[in-house]
């Protein structure tokens, strides 16, 4: 067996093999067996060359370029979704709120107040018996004008207090969360202190140890007018005497106009429908009422029965009504002080002194709703929701403070 040798070869591994030389790297020597050739299958059709297919316009290519890309489809989306979250606020939202305010504008043109030959209550006031239309509060109850030193109590203050509905316990809780001091704070209370809770000739007593003033709420009036029938019929201890179709279908009111002694029966009956508090720094001119007014009227020709019950208001002749159907009364008021402001603000030194807030009750419907020429304090207490006082110390500085309430809807029926 020879041995043959080269300086620059590669010997093979045994006698039976072939020495090979490489002259180029070996990955160069590297085959994929697998692919197919084309020579083995150049019998086959073939499809039409690039060259045969009508070209596709560069724009259109352009298009689908864009149209086809993820970020366009995202594009997409967030914009659709900004176009309608834009409509949508402009028709339920914005556009509502312009026709509104376009509406109250012109419910407040004197133009339209001829037009419909004067709006409600201006013309004539109507009477009721054993009722007190207007009073005024005593100034010496009023708040001082200047603030109190820091760190210093406040001289006077006034309690504005919601409708009771007979919860004493609550009032008395209340009064002590506000820190009430007899020598130095005025109750004010909005109507409905009496009837549907649990002790309403508790709350009669307990206001009138504390001097309270008070309005005539819708309750008071159904109450009084109750006892005052009872009473001309020369029937309020006779129960035998008792006949619903005269006196309507109301047994648990008949029973309260009876509980009610002549005291506070005859206490009940001064509460006026309308509480002029007089001159309140940063309020102006304070009214207190239970249902609400009538904006462009004189306090002295407010109808007593709308100012009691009111809800809503028409805007074409100022027409109030206890529906909820309608205009909220405080929009047509708010904006009618609004521009009453803004014809006195650059001719009168202090132009909020010209206009009127109103703090009311009634509404337990809205519950706490405090504007800028309207404060609603009724919380729906008897219902199981809160007691409201409305703090207003000197300098006309405002606190709400608030009490939860027992559910007392179920003794109604």
């Amino acid at each position: 067996m020879s041995d043959d040798s080269s300086d620059d070869g590669l010997y093979s591994s045994g006698p039976s093999y072939r020495m090979t030389r490489y002259t180029r790297p070996l990955i160069d020597y590297v085959r994929n067996e697998w692919q197919i050739g084309t020579a083995k299958y150049s019998h086959l059709p073939t499809s039409t060359s690039t060259s045969e297919r009508p070209e596709t316009p560069r724009w259109i290519q352009m298009i689908v370029s864009i149209v086809t890309a993820p970020r366009f489809r995202r594009y997409v989306v967030v914009y659709m979704t900004l176009l309608l979250s834009c409509f949508v606020g402009w028709k339920f939202i914005l556009s509502p709120r312009l026709q509104e305010h376009a509406a109250l504008l012109r419910s407040l043109d004197p133009h339209v107040k001829d037009e419909v030959g004067g709006w409600f209550g201006s013309n004539a006031l109507p009477t009721f018996d054993n009722v007190v239309q207007l009073r005024d509060l005593d100034p010496s109850y009023l708040p001082v004008e200047k603030t109190p030193d820091l760190g210093q109590p406040s001289q006077r203050r006034l309690i504005m207090i919601g409708d009771v509905h007979g919860c004493k316990e609550e009032l008395e809780t209340l009064l002590e969360q506000v820190d009430f001091n007899e020598d130095t704070d005025h109750l004010v209370f909005t109507g409905n202190l009496i009837d549907k809770g649990p002790d309403s000739l508790g709350v009669v007593d307990l206001l009138r140890k504390y001097s309270a003033s008070c309005v005539r709420g819708d309750r008071e009036d159904r109450i009084l007018i109750l006892r005052h029938d009872l009473v001309a019929a020369s029937i309020l201890e006779d129960l035998s005497q008792d006949n619903a179709s005269d006196f309507g279908q109301d047994p648990k009111g008949r029973e309260l106009a009876r509980q009610l002694s002549d005291e506070q029966a005859k206490w009940l009956d001064t509460c006026p429908v309308v509480l002029n508090m007089g001159q309140i720094k940063n309020l102006g001119q304070v009214v207190v009422v239970h249902g609400g007014l009538v904006p462009g009227v004189d306090l002295e020709k407010q109808d007593p029965f709308s100012a009691m019950n009111m809800v809503t208001i028409d805007l074409e002749r100022h027409v109030p009504s206890t529906s909820r159907a309608g205009t909220h009364w405080t929009k047509l008021f708010n904006k009618h002080q609004s521009l009453l402001y803004s014809s006195f603000k650059n001719t009168v030194e202090d132009p909020k002194s010209m206009t009127t807030t109103v703090i009311y009750g009634h509404d337990s419907y809205n519950s706490l709703s405090l504007k800028t020429y309207t404060k609603g304090l009724d919380t729906g207490c008897v219902e199981g929701g809160k007691l409201t006082a409305l703090v207003i110390a000197d300098g006309g500085e405002q606190k709400v403070v608030q009490v939860r309430c027992n559910d007392y809807s179920k003794n109604w029926t």
